[in-house]
């Protein structure tokens, strides 16, 4: 009997053990599961605080663009109220002006309105009087000067001066290097111009560029200049003598595209009414060369000679 009872009694302590070591471990599973939701929950409610956070940031930049938007379409339009305000005003000053002007004219009494009236309507019948004597006075100038110019003049046309301009200059080309105005007022000596303006180069003050303007004090000295000196021999010691050209030029300076065209319109008349005259002049000595074979019996003429009435000295040249 003890045998047994020794045996439950050891049964007896060890079943308490087993049930206790079962007990720890569901106690650990339970506090594990229980950290695991605790985490979760943790976990769930910090989202929801984090997209709370983001919403209102958000929130809060729609709001303040707003505001901008807001402010500055009321600036806006404080501008635009105050520019037509200030436009208002100005018409409004203008016209306050106007009234002014208008005001002292009209005078409170009938009478004298009348008056004014009256010598308003003088006025304007003196003004068109003396409009059509201005205008008769012109057409008999425009008759008298009329009669009393030449009707024939088809060579001096061309080079007629201008009656704006009042100065008379020609260009002088083809120049020596060593030409100054001594030697300019030397070679024009028998038409002497009143001024000579060399054009000299900057560094050497003493050099010619080869172009110089002559003025003259008329337009009849400055005709026979052109008729007399182109194509004339210039010779002042230093260098080779040389033909120079005499042209026109207009007064003024400068390099502009309308001096260019003057300058070149009226050369152009000038050799127009240069080859006229040298036509004119190759006429008149082939018709004395016909008439002087004639009288003498007709001994020096060859009709077969192309240089016929040109001196011997000359000919050689135009061969």
């Amino acid at each position: 009997m003890s045998d047994k009872k020794r045996k439950l009694a050891e049964e007896g302590v060890a079943e308490p053990e087993g049930k206790k070591v079962k007990q720890d471990k569901k106690e650990k599973k339970e506090k594990k599961e229980k950290k695991e939701k605790s985490k979760s929950r943790d976990v769930e409610e910090v989202k929801p605080e984090v997209e709370a956070t983001e919403e209102k940031k958000e929130k809060k930049d729609k709001k303040e663009k707003k505001d901008k938007k807001d402010k500055e379409e009321k600036k806006e339009k404080k501008d635009k109220e105050e520019k037509k305000e200030k436009k208002e005003k100005k018409v409004k000053k203008e016209e306050e002006v106007e009234e002014t002007k208008e005001t002292p004219a009209e005078t409170p009494a009938e009478d004298a309105m009348d008056v004014d009236v009256e010598t308003t309507k003088e006025e304007k019948k003196e003004k068109k009087k003396e409009k059509k004597d201005k205008k008769s006075k012109k057409e008999k100038k425009e008759k008298t000067s009329e009669t009393d110019t030449p009707t024939e003049q088809p060579a001096e046309q061309p080079i007629e001066p201008e009656q704006k301009q009042a100065r008379f200059i020609a260009f002088v080309g083809n120049l020596p290097y060593s030409a100054n105005t001594e030697s300019i007022t030397n070679h024009f000596a028998k038409n002497p111009p009143a001024s000579v303006r060399v054009a000299t180069e900057k560094d050497k003050p003493t050099k010619c560029r080869g172009f110089a303007f002559i003025e003259f004090d008329n337009y009849d000295r400055m005709k026979t200049c052109l008729k007399l000196y182109h194509h004339s021999t210039f010779n002042d010691g230093k260098y080779p003598p040389r033909r120079i050209n005499v042209e026109l030029t207009a007064g003024g300076g400068g390099k502009s595209d309308h001096r260019k065209s003057k300058i070149e319109a009226k050369n152009q008349r000038l050799e127009e009414q240069r080859q006229r005259s040298a036509k004119e002049i190759q006429r008149e000595k082939r018709k004395n060369f016909d008439n002087g074979p004639q009288e003498n019996g007709g001994a020096d003429h060859d009709p077969n000679d192309a240089f016929a009435g040109i001196h011997p000295s000359r000919r050689n040249q135009l061969r």
